[in-house]
């Protein structure tokens, strides 16, 4: 096996708090101590860094936000992360209390490239979501967990290697208790290497034998027991905005970040969404409601979001909002779209369906119209304009667009094809008996025509194209 692991060390504050140009940090409590554990780069500037304590923080610069920790949005958060990271593999894990995402990468490595291909489309995601994440690569999940918390830190592949590989890492990387990590260093322990070779026996009956289980996961002398991640069937993501939002331009950060995420959910499953719904959440009353519909099924994020922020360009909102939900409860196929690098008619026709995406999310769904079916049998009573497709897969009659009012003629051109029966009317008085054929006219035009079987005579009904 072989992972690839992401550190979060920013995720407290990524969870809660757009990117601002204010010092903004995020305050842990245990007891009467309180201290920073994430701090975004105006708080670096400042001279404010993690592991300060919050009333020194805020003696040396008074203006600095706190915000309190919050271990829901965090889970939330770092769930969202493992469902869009199911596009790179079927085997997702994650720790919400060390802040690490695990995926297996190596049943991967030819279909993405290799590890560097795979590494950098990771990284590329992260940045999109606006993350901040460390990359350790390893044959466990305790090695590249490790790995994850040094910069620089090679690559490694094989298990073989681990030993050679981990013995001059700092001691400081390894996921151990504070109380452990001190009492290693006052034993004059400063690297991996050195914590590896202490004798198992006495190392177990002095430090427990829950330090000897860490240090087997590590170098893979015992499995794992970790379970993957497995993203629900139906997609729901919830954000919970820091104070009220009362202007749709604080919407579109957390809004973006989560259709990125749903796009990796889709692309793990190979699929895609014809209508998104998005519940703006207020402090009283009833949400405020965004259906976003598309022509054909979409999985583009940056698609999909351009609709979002189209339609809430123009949207009132009557109140501040407190809490974003993004639900898709049906799924489309994304349909066959092997042949666009080489059709000019399909890449025209994505245009054309770009274009009625965005007049309804600019206007509203009501403002296009789609040609459709109505449970009427003659051919000039069964067209109508609808205002949204259904989606359903109903086999449309073969007939000409443009249906003309019945014109009798009295020299018949030559028919070919099969004659269609239509047989109506008979349970209301207006009893119809027809036989439609497609004729050749002169000008090599096709004709639709019929036969009336009441009058014995031709009538030309439709033009085809």
């Amino acid at each position: 096996m072989l992972y690839l692991c992401t550190s979060l060390p920013q995720l407290p504050l990524e969870s809660r708090c757009p990117p601002t140009e204010d010092p903004v940090a995020i305050a842990e409590r245990s007891g009467a101590r309180r201290w920073l554990v994430a701090c975004n780069d105006a708080c670096r500037g400042a001279g404010i860094h993690i592991g300060m304590d919050a009333t020194t923080a805020l003696a040396l610069y008074p203006s600095l936000r706190l915000i309190e920790r919050s271990s829901p949005h965090e889970r939330e958060a770092i769930k969202g992360l493992a469902a869009w990271a199911e596009q790179f593999s079927h085997w997702v894990c994650f720790d919400p209390e060390r802040l690490l995402l695990w995926i297996e990468i190596k049943s991967g490595l030819r279909y993405f490239g290799g590890v560097g291909e795979i590494r950098s489309r990771v990284e590329h995601g992260l940045a999109q979501l606006g993350h901040v994440g460390f990359i350790g690569i390893g044959p466990t999940l305790e090695a590249a967990a490790l790995l994850s918390q040094v910069p620089e830190a090679p690559m490694i592949e094989r298990q073989t290697q681990l030993a050679a590989s981990l013995d001059k890492l700092p001691l400081a990387a390894m996921a151990l208790a504070d109380d452990l990590l001190e009492a290693f260093t006052d034993l004059g322990l400063s690297s991996v290497g050195q914590v590896l070779v202490l004798p198992r026996d006495a190392t177990a009956r002095r430090y427990g034998p829950e330090l000897l289980d860490y240090l087997d996961r590590l170098t893979g002398r015992l499995r794992d027991p970790r379970k993957p991640y497995r993203a629900p069937d139906k997609y729901r993501r919830r954000f919970e905005l820091l104070g009220s939002v009362e202007v749709v331009e604080g919407l579109l950060f957390p809004l973006r970040r989560m259709f990125v995420e749903l796009q990796g959910y889709l692309i793990a499953r190979d699929t895609a969404v014809a209508q998104v719904q998005i519940e703006l959440l207020h402090d009283e009353g009833e949400p405020t409601l965004l259906r976003i519909r598309t022509t054909r099924p979409l999985r583009d994020a940056v698609r999909l979001f351009a609709l979002v922020k189209e339609r809430l360009e123009r949207t009132t909102l009557g109140r501040p909002v407190e809490e974003i939900v993004l639900y898709v409860e049906r799924f489309e196929a994304l349909g066959d779209t092997q042949l666009e690098l080489i059709d000019s008619g399909r890449r025209k026709d994505q245009g054309w369906h770009e274009l009625l995406d965005r007049l309804r999310a600019r206007l509203g769904d009501s403002a296009v119209q789609e040609l459709g079916l109505q449970d009427q049998h003659l051919p000039e009573q069964a067209w109508c304009t609808v205002g949204e497709s259904d989606g359903g897969t109903e086999p449309i009659p073969e007939r000409p667009m443009w249906v003309l009012q019945p014109r009798r003629i009295r020299t018949l051109p030559k028919r070919f094809g099969k004659p269609e029966r239509i047989e109506a009317g008979w349970w209301n008085g207006e009893d119809k008996r027809r036989d439609y054929h497609t004729v050749a006219a002169a000008d090599g035009s096709q004709l639709w025509v019929y036969h009336d079987a009441d009058s014995d005579s031709w009538y030309l009904h439709g033009l085809w194209g």
